[in-house]
């Protein structure tokens, strides 16, 4: 498949995740395809469109769990890159 053939794939799902009211936009990640991130309440969806015509899908789902501010150096401080010396 070409790179052509790719985002033609990704920009016709990301023009029917919009049609349907799901926010999504098209990433670039990989070498050998293209993603588009998508949200709905509750939900985190990966969809990778491959260059061998496979199409890959990660739902990630919340739990429902809140936390409070105090959580956000904490992410931060786990999550976040460190700093190159």
């Amino acid at each position: 498949m070409t790179a052509a053939d790719l985002l033609q794939r990704a920009h016709t799902l990301s023009k029917e995740l919009e049609n349907a009211g799901i926010w999504n936009e098209i990433r670039f990640f990989r070498e050998d395809g293209v993603t588009v991130l998508a949200r709905v309440p509750g939900e985190y969806w990966e969809i990778d469109l491959l260059e061998d015509g496979m199409t890959n899908v990660e739902v990630l789902r919340s739990t429902g769990d809140l936390e409070d501010e105090s959580s956000i150096e904490r992410l931060i401080s786990e999550f976040g890159e460190k700093p190159k010396h």
